[in-house]
């Protein structure tokens, strides 16, 4: 099976029903947390039997290409050696992509308990929402507006995980191009991870945009 619609069938779906009503009286906030959570930390999981597969393959593949004289390209195994590196480690890889555009550590706003990281994008969120809470608050209440907020923090992290499916994906495209099955070069699959790894830092790249955007007279 094609491992882009595994991980598509696997995982894209499974956000929307983060955005289902209270199931058995758990209220519904804290369910779409706990979901984003099991998705994150199940993600996390495979990551390693998936990057440990491909850093096999890839030995043997380079075990082939000593024993065969040739008849396998270089490129082949170490790319593929390469690619399951990068999925064993991809936080790692994401941290140093986010380092790279906005000097920053990658961070999850969904921690594993399923409680909201405050310190996870703080001065970026603050800097998003504050308008947006005192306007909820004077309509509302301060509880509306907090959970408002809250349920801000949950599409974050439904975009997080949205991120790293893609992000997934565009390694798994190294090999694919290495292998000579992908219709496209290199370019698709690392512009799809730098495009995942925005997408997983969505409040920098929001903030970044708009920053962008003021400097050259447009303001929101």
């Amino acid at each position: 099976m094609n491992v882009n619609r595994l991980f598509l069938i696997a995982f894209l779906f499974a956000p929307a029903f983060a955005f289902g009503a209270d199931i058995g009286g758990v209220d519904a906030s804290e369910a779409r947390r706990e979901l984003i959570s099991a998705i994150l930390e199940f993600i996390g999981l495979i990551s390693f039997p998936l990057g440990l597969l491909l850093m096999v393959v890839g030995a043997y593949k380079l075990k082939l290409l000593t024993e065969e004289g040739g008849k396998v390209g270089l490129s082949i195994p170490l790319i593929t050696i390469l690619a399951g590196a990068f999925t064993i480690n991809f936080k790692a890889l994401l941290s140093v992509i986010t380092n790279t555009y906005f000097k920053v550590d990658f961070c999850q706003i969904i921690e594993e308990s399923a409680a909201i990281s405050k310190s996870c994008f703080s001065n970026e969120m603050s800097g998003l929402t504050g308008d947006l809470q005192q306007r909820v608050a004077r309509l509302a209440n301060e509880t509306t507006a907090q959970i408002f907020i809250d349920n801000l923090y949950t599409i974050v992290g439904i975009f997080q995980v949205i991120g790293f499916i893609y992000f997934l994906i565009g390694i798994y495209g190294l090999k694919e191009v290495a292998d000579g099955t992908a219709e496209n070069g290199y370019g698709k699959p690392i512009t799809i991870m730098i495009a995942s790894s925005l997408i997983v830092d969505l409040p920098h790249t929001i903030t970044t945009a708009v920053d962008t955007l003021a400097k050259i007279g447009i303001n929101f």
